[in-house]
């Protein structure tokens, strides 16, 4: 194919365009009758008991850690393999993540891997569901119960997936989504925080917008806060996105399925375990090449691949490899790091045409040999 295929293209499927032009005209540029629409509808279509939208899904992450009281030198235990985004903000708020290693099959966290890693300073739990595919939940809610920790989901990349046909976002104490514009879901920058406390959710509410108390008199702060607010032209784009839900989680399964069709098979390579379960909506396709039967290396087939008009991406680094993270250096998580250095996530937009599958999958046939 002469066009390039991009890892991940930005999708309109509705009144994406309409809303924003209704919000501009109305003038309420920042706050408006969007994000409410769109908190409703996310709570609604999600099964959660509400939906706090922000400006981004790392604001959300901090937003959680803020409204469970997350303090300097506080314990937060999280996968080794994921997107650090959670990982960098604790460390910027001069709290400690602790890795654990995942799971070889489903690449997320390894509930048995959690409990030696429980200490005095521990205050949570922070599953990330990679992928789309949802973590042990059931387990980990086990483990939080009993040593009294707060369960958090990061579910900035499974939005629509369920574990055991439960919603993801509906175990933890309180979770948090992305609506990045690479996600199954965009508003092109946004987030949520869902909160199941009741207890929290004004505190919540507080943190968000400056600590200010707005129903009792304008500029009167009750608590320490932030603003962590989603624009009202954000949220229409998002409410957009939101009312074609359905079309879009169909689409997003044909994709996958199309390349579990075409790579399923393949000797030299390994589907994320649980991705095909029916309750995974996977949101980037992502595969795990074996070094021992492949002789080109990781790095050199993206290359390869970016010259046949294919952008890939790796897997994630785990904090172990980076230089921003030296003090985990020693620590040896080794399918973590495993992942780490032999995933290549390919092409996964839901606008992906069957043939744009079939010429990837082709292509990396090819190159790998």
């Amino acid at each position: 194919m002469k066009d390039k295929i991009n890892w991940n293209e930005f999708s309109f499927w509705g009144k994406e365009k309409e809303y924003v032009n209704t919000a501009v005209d109305s003038t309420w540029i920042s706050g408006g009758q969007f994000i409410d629409k769109f908190e409703k509808e996310l709570a609604q279509k999600l099964n959660l008991k509400n939906a706090f939208v922000v400006s981004n899904g790392t604001a959300a992450l901090q937003l959680a850690f803020l409204t469970i009281d997350i303090k300097p030198g506080d314990e937060v235990i999280m996968p080794a393999f994921g997107f650090l985004a959670a990982a960098n903000v604790l460390k910027l708020m001069h709290a400690t993540p602790v890795f654990v290693d995942v799971d070889e099959l489903n690449w997320c966290m390894n509930p048995k891997k959690i409990q030696e890693s429980i200490t005095k300073k521990t205050k949570a739990i922070l599953a990330i569901h990679n992928y789309g595919v949802v973590t042990d939940m059931q387990q980990l809610s086990i483990i939080a119960k009993n040593n009294n920790l707060y369960l958090i989901e990061d579910c900035a990349e499974s939005i629509f997936s369920k574990y055991k046909n439960i919603d993801c976002g509906t175990f933890g104490d309180i979770s948090t989504f992305s609506f990045h514009a690479t996600k199954t879901i965009s508003c092109g920058e946004g987030g949520m925080v869902s909160c199941k406390e009741s207890s929290l959710i004004d505190k919540l509410k507080l943190i968000r917008s400056h600590g200010l108390r707005r129903e009792k008199k304008h500029y009167w702060h009750e608590y320490y806060g932030n603003n962590f607010r989603m624009s009202n032209v954000h949220a229409a784009i998002g409410l957009g996105q939101l009312e074609q839900s359905a079309e879009i989680i169909k689409e997003t399964e044909r994709v996958f399925n199309q390349y579990e069709m075409n790579l399923r098979n393949h000797p030299s390579i390994r589907l994320q375990g649980g991705s095909g379960d029916s309750g995974s909506l996977i949101w980037a396709v992502a595969i795990y090449l074996d070094s021992d039967k492949i002789k080109i290396s990781r790095d050199e087939i993206i290359l390869q691949m970016a010259q046949k008009n294919i952008e890939c991406r790796p897997g994630f680094y785990t904090p172990f490899q980076l230089d921003m993270y030296p003090n985990e250096m020693a620590k040896d998580f080794h399918i973590a790091n495993t992942l780490a250095s032999n995933i290549i996530v390919l092409p996964s937009f839901s606008k992906l045409k069957d043939e744009q599958i079939d010429f990837i999958c082709t292509t990396l046939n090819e190159i790998i040999g």
